[in-house]
């Protein structure tokens, strides 16, 4: 069975990729059994701002991807680059140190997609 770490850098101003990502996290799981972990890196963490006007869609994406099972992380040291709280951020996700996790994806046998 594959085993995909899909990670997303593409900010709100591409909610195209962002879909596309998604939608590749998900189908994977659904239609090729695959076990998917997916995060949000860099400008990707503003896609889960709260106040966010193009929200509803994305938490559609997150609650569709928690469904089937995906395990969702976002990188804090991004989010706190670009100068965001975790306050700020959907709840429910986990915050987790970008390279520190995709060293352990990697480490456990997955293979990393960047969107």
């Amino acid at each position: 069975m594959a085993k995909m770490f899909v990670v997303l850098t593409k900010g709100k101003d591409d909610l195209n990729m962002v879909n596309v990502a998604a939608n590749f996290a998900y189908s994977s799981v659904k239609n090729a059994n695959a076990t998917v972990h997916f995060m949000f890196l860099g400008r990707g963490v503003e896609n889960l701002l709260k106040d966010s006007n193009g929200i509803k869609p994305i938490i559609e994406l997150v609650d569709k991807m928690k469904s089937a099972g995906i395990e969702i992380t976002y990188c804090k040291v991004s989010a706190k680059g670009i100068g965001l709280s975790e306050e700020q951020l959907l709840e429910g996700i986990e915050p987790v140190m970008g390279g520190i996790q995709t060293a352990k994806e990697i480490d456990n046998g997955f293979s990393v997609i960047t969107f």
